[in-house]
């Protein structure tokens, strides 16, 4: 049989490692690591003594089946976590306006051409969101 130690420098990446083994084992492990050594890997027979390094490092025998594993509660990847906040044309007009006293005319009219409209009125509702966006480039408070 062969005996396998790993002593580790880091003593939060020791800590982390008994804190994970706790965790997986259901034991808990109160006693930091102190190292003593750099990381090193070596196979020795059983027989051998261990080191108080490695008599202080736990690691588990075997990785806990998943359904063991608490589960983790992330949202599903592509899931917006908020709606984005819906924008009127009443808004978008006040917005626009704002350009145009600050001398954006040209601007503002190149952005609705962009969108293939002629006035904020032909914008369809599922691109107001767009359009107050780009306002905001241009420097509109919306």
């Amino acid at each position: 049989m062969l005996e396998v130690k790993i002593i580790i420098e880091a003593t939060e990446l020791a800590n982390a490692i008994n804190n994970l083994s706790a965790a997986v084992g259901g034991t808990k492990n109160s006693a930091p690591a102190q190292a003593e050594a750099p990381v090193a890997q070596t196979t020795a027979p059983a027989a051998q003594p261990t080191t108080p390094v490695a008599q202080q490092t736990a690691a588990p025998t075997a990785p806990a089946p998943a359904s063991a594993a608490a589960p983790m509660n992330y949202p599903a990847p592509g899931v917006p976590l908020a709606q984005p906040p819906k924008y009127t044309v009443d808004q978008i007009m006040a917005a626009g306006a704002m350009l145009m006293d600050a001398g954006k005319v040209n601007e503002l009219m190149n952005l609705l051409h962009s969108f293939g409209v002629q006035a904020v009125m032909d914008l369809k509702p599922e691109q107001l969101g767009a359009f107050a966006t780009a306002l905001r480039e241009l420097g509109a408070k919306i």
